[in-house]
């Protein structure tokens, strides 16, 4: 079946019959602690050539389809996955979406993408967009915007 390729901001919630070309920035593991650290999948972090940040994620039942095509760094073409909503509380990116890997995705190694990938991004918020979304549990901003913001208003 032929994909048609778009960036991973056209993605529209549902199934997607679509190919996106982008780099995997980062992986890790999800648990559930109030489980005594029962694995939930692993979430990563997508970068396409428009330098739009997606995060992906994959139930654990799934994770041996998968496991040995994760590589962090590496570029790929993934096909045949489910968008759905970003839950508000385990939002990392920009995006109102995920990416659901399911037993039909695709998800294959490139050497030579249509476009090129950045091997980076970084997100930059003002003091005033911070600070709005301080204890909100809207998004993770992270620890080093935090400090910034902590000694400008303290010092």
């Amino acid at each position: 079946m032929i994909h048609m390729t778009v960036f991973l901001s056209d993605l529209q919630a549902g199934r997607s019959s679509s190919t996106v070309q982008d780099r995997l920035l980062r992986y890790w593991e999800a648990r559930n602690f109030r489980r005594g650290g029962e694995l939930m999948g692993v979430d990563m972090l997508l970068l396409d050539s428009q330098t739009t940040m997606m995060q992906a994620s994959v139930n654990s039942h799934r994770i041996p389809k998968f496991q040995e095509t994760l590589t962090a760094g590496k570029m790929f073409t993934l096909s045949s996955f489910d968008v759905v909503s970003c839950t508000r509380n385990l939002k990392i990116t920009e995006s109102p979406f995920i990416i659901r890997l399911n037993d039909y995705t695709e998800f294959i190694e490139m050497t030579t993408p249509s476009y090129p990938l950045p091997l980076e991004a970084f997100r930059f918020l003002s003091g005033t967009e911070f600070l709005r979304l301080a204890n909100t549990n809207s998004q993770l901003t992270g620890i080093v915007l935090g400090l910034v913001i902590f000694y400008i208003i303290h010092y």
